[in-house]
């Protein structure tokens, strides 16, 4: 009989952990609570990646748009023209590293073409460029929400990259 009874009460205990078990594994509800929470937090962890890197790199006196692009113009350089702006076709060169040096995308010998503001690169690019005028270069910083967020390109940039990017505006057509 102590047999039945330890061997009933084992089986009842099995089935209400595995029971417990099988609850962990059910996905939860995701709300729009969650979403706002899970960006803040790689939002913050970004600004503390950033802040970490230009305190090691104090050769760099960027300036912070409200969007939380950071760039710094060369000084060596003097631009010709207006700014560009939407719709304009721009031709630039192009380097594009993570935080810890390793490279992504270089341009060649061919300049990179695009329409501004009607692409698909980096809005933290099309925003920088909208600071510069012809002959400038720059070097940015752009958090991953304004370069490719969450998932990266599926190619040279990781999910969640925060990029280091170097560019100089070649030419612009109105």
């Amino acid at each position: 009989m102590k047999f039945i009874v330890l061997l009933t009460s084992f089986l009842v205990l099995s089935s209400c952990l595995q029971e417990e078990e099988n609850n962990q594994l059910e996905p939860k509800d995701w709300s729009m609570d969650h979403s706002v929470d899970f960006n803040k937090e790689i939002h913050e962890r970004e600004e503390l990646a950033i802040e970490i890197y230009l305190a090691h790199h104090k050769d760099l006196k960027m300036i912070s748009t409200g969007s939380g692009l950071r760039y710094q113009l060369a000084k060596n350089r003097v631009g010709v023209g207006a700014k560009a702006r939407i719709g304009d076709r721009v031709s630039l060169d192009l380097k594009i590293e993570l935080l810890d040096g390793q490279l992504c995308y270089k341009t060649d010998s061919i300049p990179n073409q695009f329409i501004l503001g009607m692409s698909n690169e980096e809005s933290g690019l099309h925003e920088a460029l909208q600071l510069m005028k012809v002959n400038e270069k720059a070097r940015l910083i752009v958090p991953s929400y304004l370069a490719h967020g969450l998932l990266g390109d599926s190619e040279q940039i990781p999910p969640q990259s925060i990029l280091l990017i170097d560019v100089e505006l070649l030419s612009l057509t109105q």
